[in-house]
């Protein structure tokens, strides 16, 4: 590997390295409300399981006729509970992922940066020649390259969040296809218990796919507002509230509205797909014109470095 070439290479340290510190940030937080979160669920768990159990107050609640009352309403505030944390658990998964990736791109590049400054030490002597005009030529180009290739190392982030979104929305969106066929089948056969398995299968599947692709979008967007002039509209993500899954448990004998629930949800996907692509589309413009100022910088550069030869 040339010394040009290293040098390009270790130009995305420091954004590298300010997003690991950004990441880091964001793993602590993460980590906290998994650990808020496992122990508000331990605490719901408790409630249903003392209910069940039985005892003094449990028998006076069954002879008074509200004992099953009681326990649906502990019950649905542990689902409650279990959800909030299996989408907090799975947010923490994903940052740890990205920041493990992170850690090895980081390792790799301060390996070719210590490499780089020993070849640069053996050139210094060539460099030194740069004198009056030529110098401050040469730091001009340097500087530009710096930030050029800064906004490339935020695209190509940008570029890798918006395919991990896109991949995860597709199976999403999968997922939703299967559950709706089985609801429509359900709503009009009245297919019973292998069914209602089936569907809600493929809505628990979408439901984990949502909680992966939450934790993605909020990273897609992040890394977007890091490229200068991009926007991020069209991508937020789907609320909780919005989803299959919590509204099967409101609804859990009305098939027509979870039907319909379903086919909500997989119209936001395909608008989250529509803002993935736009998005896309205008990071491979960017990216082509920062590698068309990249190469008139290395012109520039290389007509500068020959002129001194001469």
């Amino acid at each position: 590997m040339d010394i040009n070439e290293l040098r390009d290479r270790i130009q995305a340290l420091p954004a590298l390295e300010k997003k690991m510190s950004a990441l880091q940030k964001e793993l602590n937080g993460a980590r906290d409300e998994v650990s808020r979160l496992s122990h508000q669920y331990a605490q719901e768990r408790g409630d249903v399981e003392r209910l069940e159990k039985e005892s003094l107050s449990s028998f006076l609640l069954k002879l008074v006729g509200k004992y099953e009352d009681k326990l649906e309403r502990e019950q649905q505030e542990e689902i409650t509970a279990k959800l909030a944390y299996d989408r907090a658990a799975t947010q923490l998964e994903e940052l740890t992922r990205e920041q493990d990736l992170l850690k090895q791109r980081i390792y790799d590049l301060r390996a070719d940066e210590k490499l780089y400054k020993t070849e640069l030490n053996n050139r210094r002597l060539e460099l030194s020649k740069l004198t009056g005009q030529d110098a401050e030529r040469y730091e001009e180009l340097e500087n530009e390259r710096k930030s050029i290739f800064t906004q490339m190392t935020e695209i190509r982030e940008a570029s890798s969040a918006a395919s991990r979104a896109k991949s995860t929305a597709l199976s999403a969106l999968e997922s939703l296809k299967s559950a709706q066929g089985w609801a429509t089948y359900d709503v009009f056969t009245r297919g019973g218990i292998i069914s209602h398995v089936a569907k809600y299968s493929h809505i628990d599947n979408a439901e984990r796919n949502f909680n992966v692709l939450s934790s993605q979008l909020r990273a897609l967007r992040k890394e977007l507002g890091d490229v200068a002039g991009m926007t991020t509209n069209g991508l937020n993500e789907i609320s909780s509230t919005q989803r299959a899954v919590d509204f099967w448990f409101d609804n859990i004998f009305t098939d027509l509205s979870v039907r319909g629930q379903i086919k909500n949800n997989a119209e936001e996907i395909n608008r989250l797909l529509r803002g993935i692509s736009s998005a896309e589309s205008v990071l491979n413009r960017k990216q082509k014109e920062y590698e068309a100022r990249l190469a008139s910088n290395r012109r520039a550069e290389e007509e500068l470095l020959v002129s001194l030869k001469t």
